[in-house]
């Protein structure tokens, strides 16, 4: 470790935070600090030492041991960034404070893993490229000049290690599925992983231009159109030299046109829906058999929100007509049922009007009454009233 002297003129410009920056910034068992990890614990360190006036006490406010360095560690990084501390990052800490020791094996395979020992135990230690102690080295790498939310880190190394290239390249490549031609990585530099690259600027005004998106592709709904999109691109890639980018291609063309053979509907839905999920992140995933299943079933037994929606309103209507029915039908029983009772004569009191169905006869009827107009009423002996005044006057006459 680095150590200082406070004494003399230098005592009035000492600085702690510089033997912290010299600490973190040294190598410790074979490795160093990872850079971002460095910053983090300077900046949770420089607090703790402010205010002293000398090395010798900045020294003794720094942690000393194993625990206290992996507990300052997680501490800054969980303060700095407030995001889960990622492996790759730990697992330089724990080499570097002596929690755990990087065992060098002899080579191994590309792909294979690699051995770190500590405090008796062994476990592995995940690698991409067959070198455990340069992995995380060649992530930081990789992910150099990529635009990633914090959130967005841990799928952002998912897929550089899916597609064993930098996410510039990552970037690009995304950029080249959605407009149909390979762009140049300054196109892509300022561009966001796992954003919506068809609101880019590139994007939109290839529109304006009228030259066709991976979108009008999809509209038209033309297989031979969509294996020219995938097929240039392939062979343009190829033609540049960067066979990583042309592979993907091609296999990922490949491997979906053999789940969806003789299904084209079903292709260009499986597409669309694929190229929402994994806009901007390449492709990391050749073939999502989840995505598959769930396509499959929506184009064989399921119905739009329109139909369904056609399917209420009839059923709405149907089950209307039905009751009125039920309401008709049941007068009639009732009406029915009385007559049979009033059948043959009987009491009074079962009498039922066939009109309206009422306990009453239907010569007294009130709505035989309002249809028909009222009688004249009869005189003497049965006979009409205007009868008889007619034979009056003819008496007086004579």
């Amino acid at each position: 470790m680095l150590s200082g002297d406070g004494e003399g003129a230098d005592a009035e410009v000492f600085n702690p935070s510089i033997i912290v920056r010299a600490v973190l910034s040294e190598e410790s068992n074979g490795v160093n600090l990872h850079p971002i990890q460095v910053e983090h614990t300077y900046e949770f360190l420089s607090e703790l030492v402010a205010g002293i006036k000398d090395a010798e006490n900045t020294q003794e406010a720094m942690p000393t041991g194993t625990v206290e360095w992996m507990s300052t560690f997680k501490e800054a990084w969980e303060q700095a960034s407030s995001k889960a501390w990622p492996s790759f990052v730990r697992v330089r800490c724990e080499v570097w404070s002596g929690a755990a020791v990087a065992v060098r094996s002899r080579p191994t395979s590309p792909g294979m893993g690699g051995v770190v020992a500590g405090s008796g135990s062994k476990r592995a230690v995940p690698t991409i490229f067959g070198n455990p102690t340069n992995e995380d080295e060649r992530i930081a790498e990789l992910m150099h000049g990529l635009v990633v939310s914090d959130h967005d880190v841990p799928k952002a190394i998912e897929d550089i290690k899916a597609q064993r290239i930098s996410g510039v390249r990552i970037m690009a490549l995304s950029l080249a599925l959605v407009s149909g031609r390979v762009h140049p990585n300054g196109e892509s530099s300022d561009l966001r992983f796992g954003s919506d690259l068809r609101l880019c600027p590139s994007v939109r005004q290839q529109r304006k231009a009228g030259v066709s998106t991976f979108e009008d592709v999809l509209k038209t709904k033309n297989r031979r159109e969509l294996s020219l999109h995938y097929t240039r691109l392939a062979k343009e890639y190829n033609d540049r030299q960067l066979i990583e980018e042309a592979t993907l291609i091609s296999q990922f063309w490949s491997e979906t046109t053999s789940a969806f053979e003789g299904d084209d509907a079903g292709l260009f839905s499986y597409l669309a829906e694929w190229h929402r999920r994994y806009n901007g992140r390449g492709i990391p995933k050749l073939l999502d058999t989840d995505l598959i299943l769930r396509t499959r079933k929506s184009e064989s037994g399921g119905a739009s929100s329109s139909e369904l929606k056609e399917l209420k309103d009839a059923l709405k209507t149907a089950n209307g007509k039905l009751n009125s029915a039920e309401q008709k039908n049941d007068a009639i029983l009732k009406r029915v049922t009385r007559l049979e009772s009033t059948k043959g004569g009987g009491p009074s009191s079962d009498r039922a009007c066939f009109i309206c169905g009422g306990d009453h006869l239907a010569k007294v009827c009130p709505q035989r009454k309002d249809d028909k107009p009222d009688k004249p009423a009869k005189g003497k002996f049965g006979r009409d009233r205007g009868v008889v005044i007619k034979e009056e006057k003819k008496e007086e006459s004579d």
